[in-house]
């Protein structure tokens, strides 16, 4: 195979309004191998489950993949981190409105004048998959770019916020708005965008900086210590480089308790600040990157930021929904062995005199960093996947790095013990989850190196975590800019997706049998049944023609998805509610819900950061597939319960003085059953208890917990079993 050492130079300095707010890499990329790359080489010895099957499940009109809207700015539509596409409660409370469906929020140019008008965009998917309505969140064209979103799981409003340009020097401000669903039950009815991070007004107290600029707000919404209030969690990080000429993305982070009055009041909401004197340190004393993003937990109150920093992977928890937080670190860095030739004499890598053997490491990368977490084991474990570098110390020292050696892994943090895990992901070594990290040029772990090249270079088993490649210009920040890797679970069922770009890398570099790979990524899957312990094999999936496989009965088989014909899907931001379609042995399925945006020129950003794609009009869409869990889960390793209809409606309703409600247990567990005032106080506890199998009922007879009478009114109940919840309403008419 004929190999070609690339210089990868400093990534690409963006002065227009176009790549303005894009977050930049850490470091200067230099001397990575690309078309000696030997993809799939996979380890003989591993035993891991074999690759997810999935189909997919067409909307209500009959389609496999909903039209959104399109846009002609077609870099990373969806945010960095966080989720963009999120599921609203069945009802809407306190009025009990239908709701059930999707928001979505993108950042969107309607027009070629991608450099002024890209605006915060809305779309909303009814409950069948189907488009309702996109639209503007704003009127009014403000440059408002990389949204973020969160629902108010009792109301059902969706809460928005995106950074723009508004004030006089150009500088940004990040914005916040919602909307009271809960009012109208109609999914458009924002009220005014108000500012969520004043830059820098509203940091300066704390960091002493005066051009500050927190932006790419991200959102969570999740329980409050205040009794019938919901707690709004927002972070942003410093768009604004240090003396140093970098940026290291220090935060500030702010929450706000509310209630449904407040929201009908269309509040601004009464926010704490804080910062965090570490990622300060970091940033303001040019120390170190912090690739972070922030997790918030739906019913225990634990915050956790989660990432790396360094050589270290990092975490910042707290159990006390956000109001002080504790930092946790432990150094990755782990010495690789510098392999020689097959001459015994000749290192693969070398120090920029050319005579001294690089002393060389595994370390964290600051690519791959648009990423997501989810929470696992029964909320004592924060999961996420990033990416380890190869490099050497004098690189290290140079701020220097080697963009091609990269590999996706799996981390976790406890939030137990407090300790971190990672798991081998794409190039495995004998037991991806033990101590040591994968050795891409000795993957049997023996010690020597498992295959040469006919002039005796070790060869290396590469990654390409990027749907992105173009060897034009000698430069790659693919694995920065145009990496995106995102997770959901439900319970310990977790499903995983990033890019992969090998073949299309291979194809660049005219490797044979790569024809017509040139415009084409692939979508990667894997999924854990056990909350992310183990991984599946990878699905690959993609829209080449060339890779369809089609069986006797006229059925593709393989990678091909011809739902994707015609497309180039990319930038894929995935649902936060993982749904459990049935958890029977011999039948576990999910639906994973995802948004995408269809490329219609490979490149992006109308060539201004990728050095390819021209100004065309892209389309945004929505789609959901059905992944096969059974080969990945256990009868023993998994909790969740199937999404049946397990929680009845109350009997008579409405009722006075007693009512009675059913509930169905598909198998013997603790199961609760409380009740809840229009406030979202808790009333009653009707059942917390272990219960066995079957069909079961009780009775409320209108008092609370102290066995006083509760007055006429709406109330709701609320059963929540293993991974099972459920809330109706009902009336007490006196």
């Amino acid at each position: 195979m004929k190999k070609m050492l690339i210089l990868l130079g400093l990534s690409l300095l963006v002065c227009s309004l176009v790549a303005e707010d894009f977050m930049q890499p850490a470091q200067v990329a230099k001397d990575s191998y690309s078309p000696a790359m030997r993809f799939g080489m996979r380890s003989v010895s591993r035993d891991q489950d074999p690759a997810p099957e999935y189909s997919f499940i067409p909307n209500g009109d009959g389609e496999n993949t909903t039209y959104l809207t399109s846009s002609y700015y077609d870099y990373m539509p969806f945010s960095y981190n966080g989720h963009n596409l999120r599921k609203q409660p069945a009802l809407s409370q306190p009025q009990g409105l239908p709701a059930d469906g999707w928001y979505v929020t993108y950042m969107r140019s309607e027009t070629q004048a991608i450099g002024t008008d890209r605006r915060a965009y809305y779309s909303y998917i009814n409950a069948d998959g189907t488009l309702a309505e996109s639209n503007a969140v704003n009127p009014v064209i403000n440059r408002e770019g990389f949204t973020s979103l969160a629902i108010d799981p009792y109301t059902g409003d969706p809460f928005v916020a995106w950074h723009s340009v508004t004030e006089p020097d150009g500088s940004y401000d990040s914005h916040m708005s919602y909307a009271i669903f809960h009012i109208t039950g109609t999914p458009g009815s924002w009220r005014a965008p108000f500012i969520l991070f004043d830059n820098p007004e509203m940091s300066e107290p704390f960091t002493n900086a005066a051009d500050d600029e927190f932006i790419w707000p991200q959102l969570w919404i999740g329980p409050s210590p205040v009794a019938g209030s919901r707690r709004v969690h927002a972070y942003g990080n410093n768009f604004t480089f240090n003396s140093g000429g970098n940026g290291n993305y220090n935060s500030l982070y702010l929450y706000a308790d509310f209630t449904d009055v407040d929201l009908m009041q269309t509040s601004d909401l009464d926010w704490t600040v804080q910062t965090f004197p570490y990622f300060d340190d970091m940033h303001y004393n040019n120390i170190d990157r912090v690739n972070k993003d922030l997790i918030v937990s739906e019913d225990d109150g634990q915050v956790v930021f989660f990432g790396a920093v360094g050589d270290s992977l990092l975490a910042m928890y707290s159990d006390n929904y956000g109001e002080t937080f504790t930092k946790y670190v432990q150094d990755i860095k782990q010495p690789l062995v510098n392999p020689l030739y097959e001459d015994g004499v000749t290192y693969l890598w070398y120090n920029d005199d050319g005579t001294t053997p690089s002393e060389m490491f595994i370390v964290p990368s600051n690519d791959l960093s648009h990423y997501n977490g989810v929470f696992t084991a029964d909320n004592s474990k924060v999961v996420w996947m990033s990416g380890m570098n190869y490099n050497s110390q004098e690189n290290i020292d140079g701020q220097l790095y080697m963009a091609a050696y990269q590999y996706p892994k799996i981390f976790s943090f406890d939030t137990i013990t407090h300790e971190f895990d990672f798991y081998d992901l794409d190039i495995q070594g004998v037991d991806p989850a033990d101590e040591v990290m994968a050795i891409a040029f000795d993957l049997d772990e023996d010690g020597e190196v498992d295959e040469y090249y006919e002039d005796g270079e070790p060869v290396l088993a590469m990654s390409c975590p990027s749907w992105f490649f173009n060897s034009d210009g000698g430069w790659q920040d693919a694995y920065f800019h145009e990496s995106n890797c995102k997770m959901v679970a439900n319970g310990d069922w977790v499903v995983l997706v990033w890019y992969d770009g090998a073949k299309l890398q291979a194809a660049y570099y005219e490797e044979e049998g790569y024809e017509g790979w040139v415009d084409q990524p692939e979508i990667a899957i894997s999924i854990s049944g056990n909350g992310g312990a183990t991984w599946s094999d990878i699905r690959y999936i993609n829209a080449n023609p060339l890779d369809a496989v089609v069986d006797p009965a006229g059925h593709f088989e393989g990678n091909y998805a011809p739902e994707f014909e015609g497309m180039i899907p990319v930038n894929i931001s995935l649902g936060d509610e993982l749904e459990i379609l049935s958890n029977v042995p011999g039948n576990r399925h999910a639906k994973l819900h995802f948004v995408f945006m269809d490329d219609t020129d490979y490149g992006s950003a109308a060539g201004q950061t990728t050095n390819g794609g021209t100004l065309t009009s892209s389309s945004l869409r929505y789609a959901a597939i059905d992944i096969n869990f059974e080969e990945s889960v256990s009868s023993d390793d998994i909790t969740v319960t199937p999404t049946l209809e397990l929680l009845g409606q109350n009997y008579p309703n409405p009722f006075n003085p007693t009512t009675t409600i059913s509930y169905n247990m598909v198998e013997a567990g603790n199961v609760s059953i409380e009740v809840f005032n229009i406030k979202g106080q808790k009333v009653k506890t009707l059942i917390n208890e272990e219960t066995i199998a079957g069909d079961h009922t009780i009775v409320w007879d209108g008092t609370d917990n102290n066995s006083h009478k509760v007055s006429s009114g709406m109330y709701f109940y609320k059963m929540k079993s293993s991974n099972y919840t459920s809330t109706k309403k009902m009336i007490l008419m006196k």
